[in-house]
């Protein structure tokens, strides 16, 4: 039985990564750094896991990449990585040689990640492609903006900052006043572009070690919390053959290696998360076989055609931005969205719960609740 290292284990995302590779009989290790997981994450009570380890330190420390290496050396075959965070990903493509020598994985060379990360860059390269995206202001050299307006940063990741706090929108000169001093103190380079408006829809693949798609995934946002603009709550299955053609040929010109969702609203691409995206676990609930197709892909596994069954059509919440979510849209009388969302409580799929393996869900459930009093 093959070992697969899941990495980050702290993020809900890992229990999709976990449960479908376990039952396509996978030897699960679930790893996490100690400084950013104090508490034994959900993930360590899950049936799926085989093993649990707990690397010291922390994701930022010099030696991180020296205690995975380590762990990978020491298992008794050579295992496959699982990179969940974006902080281990970097760490693993600044050591790519090193890696490669012990274990199967894959992920891009260091200035491709940030080239991926960098809105900036995948608007001209998706340009390049004949790919449409928002219309950019060049604010710095004198362009007036023309209102609604978004903006920010060229890449929010990298500073630190939650899904939330990576934009602001400007609908008049004075909020745009207030949001460029701020977005500008973060980034002096940040975006301005027009807001497009409408759901999000992403493409999500597995892209192998020559840019070839392997796996294929598309979903659309039903409902997000903040309502303003936060991570998904609430998404569905689908396929748009034109979106995907389009995000494959803008993650082949960045010669992409690994997984990565673009993003798209309005028909034009916004930016692409260059790792494990936040509604990853709509793939476990319609079926997809996206995490063991990029264990295939890494161990040289050469696909015909992009592997794109799964069901369309299917929803997934996660219930407690979920239902933030639900009753904001009440509070602002958005009633035939709140009547959507409460519809959804016997359509959806739960994203964590699973009546045969209950405890990661219930431990995710007081250790956010937990954290939310402590705020």
């Amino acid at each position: 039985m093959r070992t697969v290292l899941i990495t980050d284990v702290r993020y809900r995302t890992a229990m999709a990564v976990i449960r479908p590779l376990k039952r396509a009989g996978y030897r699960i290790l679930a790893v996490q750094a100690s400084a950013e997981a104090p508490l034994d994450p959900p993930a360590f009570v899950c049936r799926s896991v085989d093993e649990c380890v707990r690397l010291d330190g922390s994701v930022h420390d010099a030696a991180y990449a020296d205690r995975l290496l380590a762990l990978c050396r020491a298992q008794t075959e050579r295992p496959a990585l699982f990179p969940i965070g974006a902080d281990t990903l970097s760490a693993v493509a600044a050591r790519r040689a090193e890696f490669q020598a012990v274990c199967d994985f894959l992920v891009a060379d260091p200035e491709i990640l940030d080239s991926a990360n960098d809105k900036r860059v995948v608007a001209r390269a998706a340009l390049a492609c004949g790919v449409p995206v928002p219309r950019e202001f060049d604010v710095a050299n004198g362009e007036r903006p023309v209102f609604p307006v978004i903006l920010k940063p060229r890449c929010g990741e990298k500073l630190g900052l939650h899904a939330e706090q990576r934009y602001a929108v400007a609908r008049n000169a004075a909020e745009f006043d207030a949001a460029w001093a701020r977005m500008s103190a973060l980034d002096p380079q940040c975006l301005v572009q027009e807001l497009v408006e409408g759901p999000g829809c992403g493409v999500c693949l597995v892209m192998d070690a020559e840019s070839r798609p392997v796996s294929v995934f598309c979903h659309r946002r039903i409902r997000e919390y903040p309502i303003t603009g936060g991570p998904s709550a609430c998404c569905e299955s689908l396929y748009d053959e034109k979106i995907v053609v389009q995000a494959v040929s803008l993650l082949q010109a960045l010669h992409f290696v690994g997984i990565a969702m673009v993003e798209f609203k309005g028909s034009r691409v916004l930016e692409i998360n260059p790792r494990v995206w936040g509604s990853y676990p709509l793939t476990e609930a319609a079926g997809s076989r996206f995490a063991e197709d990029y264990i295939r892909a890494a161990s040289g596994t050469v696909f015909a055609q992009p592997d794109a069954a799964y069901r369309r059509g299917q929803r997934m919440r996660f219930v407690l931005n979920d239902t933030l979510s639900v009753l904001a849209h009440l509070k602002k009388g958005h009633l035939r969205v709140a009547a959507s969302g409460l519809a959804d409580l016997f359509r959806a799929k739960e994203a964590l719960f699973r009546f045969c393996d209950q405890r990661p869900f219930w431990r995710y459930l007081h250790q956010t609740l937990r954290k939310g009093t402590r705020a």
